[in-house]
């Protein structure tokens, strides 16, 4: 009876994250990465070239689009836009030219991201069971699936979700590994790295880890070369397969050719440019991919925090971000974990697994100047749920009171994310005012990726408007949902005139007018609808 009771209880639980996930997929418009970047570039690599948009390796992107086979979707491999490897316009082709189903399409291309989601789950609940026992997996299993952030991106067609399974599985596994060193464990463990180094490149923060890993639990001793070697072998081994095993020239078939053999004179001469574009390599096109990332790290992206922009970052934007984008019981609840996680005996292998990971996350991203959002910390996020559910569970020990103190905490903490439904992507706590507050605080995919824009067709429905003047942040066409725009002028960005404005939440420094006037209507949380048909105006 407790199995079954278990069970009954583990299958609600995962479905409320579905329940969740789908309500997010069946109403939100394809953000602009799914359509610009994952969706028709992954059902292209399924063709076994990996030319279009090279910069993020192919995993989440091949499964993504895996239900499209079965689709017959059809590649505009035949488009100008395939030669000149111009993946918005490839996607615009793919979409709306070749095929004529581009929601169809988006549905399916997010639900293996969604299963990928379960997984995840089922994996954060029993690494928690096995570190800290039933208890703290039931409440690390909670907090998973009533996470904003992690339902949001469970329910898109993109990788950072995917990159953030395999991170964490590769650090369990290398703790498993620390505890018992073995040929097996030293294969997973390579096999796992490499499984997220096809999701993000963010996988390079493994390696780092990885050795603080090794030094703080004192077990480097254990560590043996051969074990090292077979690490090694997966690792590339599993790496180069999951490119198809591809032997290509670095600069063929290659984003801005032109640049990069610029680039590579500067940097080395004729003989390397001429070496580039005629020796073949194995995986070329990641060896491509690492030197994009660093060289777009380096020259930073155009972040907002607080109602600043800025090119050069901030040392405490992923602090701030944490801090705002989670409900305030995980946030409470993780941040004291982690302090009683440091001072703990846990174990030294158990505490570097729990604590290294985080601290170096912090660290190492405080001089970053390329922040593009809270989503590149999922992959320490289940490490934060199981110390909050360590910590939560402890306390529920320790008599009536601190019961209810957890028991209210975690309800506070559903409460105010199943409120949000279905509108998780731009979800902000009580303390940052709310969703339609957040874009005093962040932008971009952290509150506005352009996932209103099928709401903004039905508002726009409602209240009858033929024509809108929109300015919003994605890729998708407007049109697709009967929403007839036009560009904004000039002169409307200091006032407004007489008609309908829809203007979205990433852009709204653009409009001297955007908070001086009352909205008539909102798409989601992101997208304000001004309607000045029949208002006087000074």
């Amino acid at each position: 009876m407790h199995r079954a009771f278990g069970l009954l209880a583990g299958m609600v639980l995962l479905s409320a994250l579905a329940v969740q996930a789908l309500g997010f997929v069946s109403v939100k418009a394809p953000t602009a990465d799914e359509f610009a970047h994952h969706i028709a570039n992954g059902y292209s690599y399924w063709k076994g070239d990996f030319r279009m948009n090279p910069v993020s390796p192919p995993l989440p992107r091949m499964l993504a689009a895996f239900p499209l086979l079965f689709l017959q979707a059809k590649a505009p491999l035949d488009h100008p836009s395939w030669e000149t490897i111009d993946s918005p316009e490839f996607a615009r082709q793919f979409f709306y030219h070749y095929n004529h189903e581009p929601d169809r399409f988006v549905f399916w291309a997010r639900l293996p991201i969604l299963a990928v989601s379960l997984c995840f789950a089922m994996a954060v609940f029993l690494c928690a069971r096995s570190l800290f026992g039933p208890a703290a997996a039931w409440i690390s299993l909670l907090l998973y699936v009533f996470c904003p952030d992690i339902i949001a991106h469970s329910s898109l067609a993109t990788s950072d979700l995917t990159v953030a399974f395999f991170f964490f599985l590769s650090l369990w596994a290398l703790e498993m590994y620390l505890e018992r060193p073995s040929a097996r464990a030293a294969l997973l463990v390579g096999a796992l790295a490499a499984l997220t180094f096809l999701s993000k490149l963010t996988a390079l923060f493994l390696f780092p880890i990885f050795g603080l890993m090794v030094l703080f639990s004192g077990e480097g001793k254990a560590v043996r070369m051969t074990h090292v070697l077979l690490f090694a072998g997966a690792l590339l081994g599993v790496l180069w397969a999951g490119y198809g095993f591809e032997v290509k020239p670095l600069l063929v078939h290659t984003p801005d050719p032109a640049k990069k053999i610029e680039f590579i004179r500067q940097l080395a001469g004729d003989r390397a440019v001429h070496w580039a574009m005629t020796v073949p390599i194995p995986l070329s096109t990641f060896v491509a991919a690492l030197a994009g990332l660093f060289f777009t790290r380096a020259a930073g992206t155009n972040a907002f925090l607080m109602g600043e922009w800025s090119t050069r970052g901030w040392w405490y934007y992923y602090f701030v971000a944490f801090a705002v984008k989670n409900t305030l019981p995980f946030v409470a609840l993780s941040v004291t974990g982690f302090v009683q996680a440091c001072v703990a005996n846990l174990g030294r292998i158990r505490k570097t697994f729990l604590v290294v990971p985080i601290a170096f996350f912090f660290i190492a991203t405080m001089p970053d100047r390329a922040q593009a959002g809270i989503r590149y910390f999922l992959p320490v996020y289940p490490l934060l749920m199981i110390l909050a559910a360590a910590w939560a569970a402890a306390l529920l020990k320790r008599g009536v009171l601190w019961r209810s103190v957890i028991v209210v905490l975690l309800a506070y903490h559903v409460v105010s994310v199943v409120t949000t439904y279905p509108h998780y992507l731009s979800y902000f706590n009580e303390v940052a005012g709310g969703p339609r507050k957040g874009y005093r605080w962040l932008r971009d995919s952290n509150l506005d990726w352009g996932q209103d824009l099928k709401a903004l067709g039905d508002v726009l429905r409602q209240i009858h408007a033929d024509e809108v003047v929109l300015f919003y942040y994605g890729s998708a066409d407007p049109a697709q949902y009967g929403i007839r725009a036009r560009p904004v002028r000039e002169a409307e960005m200091r006032a407004p005139e007489h008609t309908v404005y829809a203007l979205a939440a990433h852009h709204m420094d653009s409009f001297a007018w955007y908070d001086d006037y009352t909205p008539d209507a909102w798409a989601g949380n992101t997208i304000r609808v001004y309607d000045f048909r029949n208002k006087a105006l000074p």
